[in-house]
């Protein structure tokens, strides 16, 4: 048990730490490698109770400002460094450390020169045999997304994190869900306060002999929204609240196909600037699906409305859909590819000066990646990626490519 919940809390921990902006070598550093026994052909390395990882690359973009006609290219180099704990405390009580840190140089552009870095620490907790759940702090500190900027100065974000949650097996069918949790967001180069939000959830869940569930979930979340822009004008006490109840599930039709996802309403109203509110049908699915033993498929969809950290507008009604698919040729080389189409609804932005059009925009990415494990604890991986931004405000459009190379020792 505490085993299977290191292994859970770790990738929910790797992928929140993971860089999230767009030309941040998304492509490698998400390949699915054999060795990690993502495909049944091949069982992969076991668990360890640590991990030390050091890393270098490489990435030409095109369009680093992601600006129509894309006269920004630059070279993007980094070198990092990162590693996880994972153990046993005492008793069932377990916790999990990981963390990394990089530094990116840009060759022309060096005004976005920085260090990234994250840190994840969680606890594993147990009390009996009903009561279990996971306590987490963390922080994360990056660069913001170039392509959501209004400006060619860096903008660096630091999020502080702390989340507990929870369930109670009071029947062995059903079980009851639960967490509070909370965040700190400030911006170093772009003139907004600090802001916090912090929300809470609940639900119940049905669980079947074969680890499928079927629940039901409702969400609360409040926090800053304050506004001090020319055209919309100054509102210092802007604060939001937001509700939502939903449907989820997890179902493995078989060892091959598996489905997630949630599906609900959502209500989003905000204190000062009403015409921002939103009140809509949001979900988010997912179905792998393995056909053979080294090749598999996911196909994920969503709607949603997102407080992107990078953009300037208060949130972001998102809704999309992505394919991907992955190969493991050998054990020591994989390919992937993906592609994705994003419509994003700016509401709350205070680039559209009042009588130009609701910014609304559509974006294309499509990705492809090669991996090879020459030796063993050592990884070369490769990617080219390509997208387009097709927006109703003038001057928004854009296209890249961007060439990635990446070399990783793990141990």
């Amino acid at each position: 048990m505490t085993l299977r919940c290191i292994r859970a809390a770790g990738l929910t921990a790797l992928l929140a730490l993971a860089p999230l902006v767009a030309n941040a070598f998304e492509t490698v550093d998400t390949l699915p490698w054999p060795s990690t026994g993502r495909f049944p052909a091949y069982e992969g390395e076991g668990l360890r109770p640590w991990s030390i990882n050091a890393y270098g690359g490489a990435q030409y973009d095109s369009n680093v400002l992601r600006t129509q006609g894309g006269e920004t290219s630059d070279l993007i180099t980094r070198l990092g460094v990162g590693g996880s704990y994972g153990a046993r405390v005492v008793g069932r009580q377990s916790v999990l450390l990981d963390g990394y840190g990089e530094y990116r140089k840009y060759d022309k552009l060096d005004q976005f020169d920085h260090w990234a870095y994250a840190a994840r620490g969680a606890w594993l907790w147990e009390l009996g045999n009903q009561l279990s759940g996971i306590a987490r702090v963390g922080r994360v500190h990056r660069l913001a997304d170039l392509g959501e900027g209004s400006g060619t100065e860096a903008d660096l974000i630091t999020t502080d994190s702390f989340d507990v949650t929870g369930a109670y097996r009071f029947h062995p069918e059903f079980r009851l869900t639960g967490g509070v949790g909370t965040n700190r967001i400030k911006h170093d180069g772009r003139e907004i306060d600090v802001t916090r939000n912090y929300g809470w959830r609940t639900g119940l869940e049905y669980l079947s002999g074969l680890g499928n569930t079927l629940g039901v979930e409702y969400r609360h979340t409040e926090g800053d929204a304050a506004v001090d822009d020319e055209f919309i004008g100054l509102f210092p006490n802007n604060d939001y609240d937001q509700d939502e109840v939903a449907i989820t599930l997890f179902y493995a039709l078989s060892a091959q196909l598996r489905v997630r996802g949630r599906l609900g309403h959502t209500e989003r109203t905000y204190t000062q600037i009403s015409s921002a509110n939103f009140s809509g049908t949001t979900g988010r699915g997912a179905i792998e699906w393995l056909p053979g033993a080294k090749t598999m498929f996911t196909l994920e969809a969503f709607r949603e409305p997102d407080p992107v950290l990078d953009a300037t507008a208060l949130y972001i009604d998102r809704r999309g859909l992505a394919f991907g698919v992955a190969w493991a040729v050998t054990y020591k080389v994989v390919l992937s590819a993906r592609a994705t189409q994003e419509r994003r609804i700016y509401r709350g932005d205070p680039l559209v000066i009042t009588g130009l059009p609701q910014r609304d925009e559509t974006v294309h990415l499509l990705s492809f990646g090669f991996g090879w494990e020459f030796q063993r604890h050592w990884q070369l991986a490769s990617s080219i990626d390509y997208g387009t931004r097709d927006s109703n405000l003038l001057g928004r459009d854009y296209d890249y490519t961007a060439v990635t190379a990446n070399l990783r020792w793990q141990f």
